[in-house]
């Protein structure tokens, strides 16, 4: 008699065990979903860890940005002196400052994120620094998708690394008939976060350059200028489309942004900056053949000493 409840005994325990195994799996379930999903757990936490980031670097970029203004005995903000201030709040190197003229761009190395300081002393932001990993060549995405130029997949320009090297493909008679180009995010010529790398030595930057001065430099005033996109023998022939954004602080030390198009769409795009030329000039483009011109916002300055007509 004792054998037996024993054995019975084993056997509610071991149903007990399978109930409860199941119970757990789906309590586990619940769990699971709750902590890995758009809303769970991890997701929120993440979410909380990156705004407080974000708040901590703001504050940091505020207080510097008062401090830089008390130094100075007009009120005014200088880019060493907002360097150093940054400095003091966090270690040498973690910031760097740029002077664009209406305003500053900190950006925080570890974080790859930037803000906007205006001459005022506001500050906006945060904003993510987007890296392309194929920087120069339009035909690949920035994440390494191969495009084909269609309307469907446009080649993209994603830093200015990729429209230098689109003006250069041009100039060298590769007309990019039939095809599609998308700027993909504002550009300015001032700002590191719009190059890939704007120290880089690599690449002569199709400028011909020595190999030893900075991308920026090359594309300033000081340097040889934004090279054109087509001339007369070799003319721009497919679809441009800026999608909206607008390209900054560019210098252009010939004709236009366009010397030439043939057959050809330009769209959407607001370009700001200077150009300077000897003959005829234009902002967005100089001379166009059969080709369509909308939805464009030509801000250059234009400084020219002969006769010129703008579009």
């Amino acid at each position: 008699m004792k054998t037996k409840e024993v054995k019975k005994d084993k056997g509610i325990t071991l149903l007990a065990l399978v109930i409860t195994i199941i119970i757990l799996l789906i309590l586990a379930g619940i769990t699971i979903s709750a902590i890995t999903g758009n809303n769970g757990i991890i997701g929120n936490a993440g979410k909380a860890k990156e705004e407080a980031e974000i708040a901590n670097e703001k504050e940091i970029v505020e207080k510097a940005t008062v401090q830089a203004m008390g130094n100075n005995k007009y009120g005014n903000i200088e880019e060493s002196e907002l360097q150093s201030e940054l400095d003091k709040e966090t270690d040498e190197g973690k910031t760097e400052v740029t002077d664009m003229r209406e305003n500053f761009e900190v950006i925080f190395n570890e974080s790859n994120r930037y803000y906007i300081v205006d001459k005022a002393g506001n500050v906006e932001g945060a904003y993510d620094i987007i890296k392309d990993q194929h920087p120069g060549d339009i035909t690949v995405g920035k994440d390494g998708e191969a495009l084909d130029g269609s309307e469907e997949k446009p080649y993209e320009i994603w830093c200015i690394e990729d429209l230098v090297a689109f003006s250069e493909d041009v100039n060298g008679e590769k007309t990019y008939e039939n095809k599609y180009i998308c700027l993909m995010q504002d550009l300015d010529f001032l700002s590191k976060t719009s190059y890939n790398d704007w120290k880089t030595k690599e690449y002569d930057i199709y400028l011909g350059g020595d190999g030893n001065t900075e991308i920026r430099e090359q594309l300033s005033s000081d340097g040889k200028g934004f090279k054109t996109i087509g001339n007369n023998t070799a003319p721009f022939k497919g679809v441009f489309n800026g999608d909206g954004n607008i390209i900054r602080n560019i210098y252009i030390n010939n004709v236009g942004f366009f010397g030439s198009i043939s057959n050809a769409t330009i769209k959407n795009v607001t370009i700001q900056g200077e150009v300077y030329s000897e003959a005829n000039a234009g902002g967005i483009v100089q001379t166009a053949y059969s080709s369509y011109i909308y939805n464009c916002c030509n801000q250059l300055t234009i400084t020219r000493s002969g006769c010129w007509w703008n579009m």
